[in-house]
């Protein structure tokens, strides 16, 4: 087997104890999301004055500050856990392309400490809405924290001014804490993907001289988004994008060796989950070549049934599905009007 290989057998089977370290992450950030809700009840508890009065802006001032106080400490807790993370992950990807070069190969090894510090400010850029948003860990941390202040405030002033009791105010608050709890779950698991991403693109760019590119590997199963399905296995310019490509996104890189420090690596698999439970596939097994071999409901339900009919007769791959400028996934109309053969032969004109 490849050197490609085994990185992508390892890529994937790391990528899933990533995901478990930011569940982990996501658990500690709720317990913050949990006491800022709880001491905003605690507050409404204790009897709110007169909407607009001045005993009641008093109230909310007092409340922000410890909102915003606990929210502090989510984002110092986090970075903390990020700049360690980065560091094992740096110290990983190091050790995983020293398994596959050849022995006469000596790799870069700067400090992780130097590496953990770049990582941190290094900016994430996410498809949102139709563009894309740039922001580091500390500036999402920090947006996260004024936006849920704001909304508990926002939620307490709305059910003041409608002349809500404190057990209305605190239900009100009880269902904000369920969003907001959801939110960090996705933050901090789009987080902790950039953090791994960017330490192994550190590890790259350290040792680009004997790299040629780098490539997606996408998750095998039926959660997977059109864009990230579309990309599974391309090779890029070190210097191209990374994962996270969106919120939540699962999607991992591994290097392309420049073929004279390849080394041979026997056998390699990568995981994949359809609709009969896990199984192993081979790791030169790309979304489009798996998703063939699925059942014919499970292919449905994942492409939706006209792209299904575009994709088994239409004779379309998953990229032609996307637009590769935006990542976003074409309407049937604009499919249409962009591969108009393609629905002929699926029967769909």
């Amino acid at each position: 087997m490849s050197a490609d290989g085994h990185l992508t057998d390892s890529a994937v089977r790391h990528q899933v104890y990533v995901q478990r370290f930011g569940s982990g992450l996501t658990t500690k950030a709720v317990k913050f999301v949990r006491r800022a809700i709880n001491r905003a009840k605690k507050t409404v508890q204790g009897g709110l004055s007169q909407y607009q009065s001045a005993r009641y802006q008093r109230q909310i001032e007092t409340l922000s500050n410890d909102l915003r106080a606990i929210y502090g400490d989510m984002a110092e807790q986090q970075r903390i856990d990020y700049g360690d993370f980065a560091q094992y992950e740096f110290t990983f990807n190091t050790k995983l392309l020293d398994q596959v070069v050849k022995a006469s190969v000596k790799l870069a090894e700067p400090s992780v400490e130097m590496i953990a510090a770049a990582v941190l400010s290094d900016p994430l850029e996410l498809l949102v809405g139709k563009g894309r948003q740039s922001i580091n860990i500390a500036g999402a941390l920090a947006q996260f924290g004024t936006k849920k202040t704001a909304d508990i405030i926002s939620e307490i002033g709305l059910g003041a001014a409608m002349g809500e009791d404190s057990r209305q105010i605190v239900r009100r608050l009880t269902s904000l804490g369920i969003s907001h709890e959801e939110q960090a779950s996705s933050l901090v698991s789009t987080l902790t993907n950039h953090v791994s991403a960017s330490a192994r693109n550190h590890t790259f760019s350290e040792n680009d001289d004997i790299l040629e590119g780098k490539q997606d590997i996408a998750t095998l199963d039926g959660r997977t988004t059109a864009f990230c399905r579309s990309i599974d296995h391309r090779i890029i310019r070190l210097d191209g994008p990374s994962p996270p490509y969106h919120w939540r996104c699962r999607t991992t890189q591994v290097p392309v060796l420049k073929a004279e420090y390849r080394r041979e690596i026997p056998g390699s698999v990568r995981p994949a989950v359809g609709p009969d439970g896990a199984q192993q596939v081979s790791s030169k097994t790309n979304y489009g070549d798996w998703l063939t071999r699925q059942p014919v409901t499970f292919q449905r339900e994942v492409l939706g049934h006209k792209r299904y009919q575009l994709f088994s007769k239409g004779d379309l791959t998953l990229d032609r599905f996307v637009d590769g400028e935006t990542g976003k996934q074409y309407t049937l109309d604009q499919l249409k009007e962009l591969e108009p053969h393609a629905f002929e032969r699926a029967g769909l004109n």
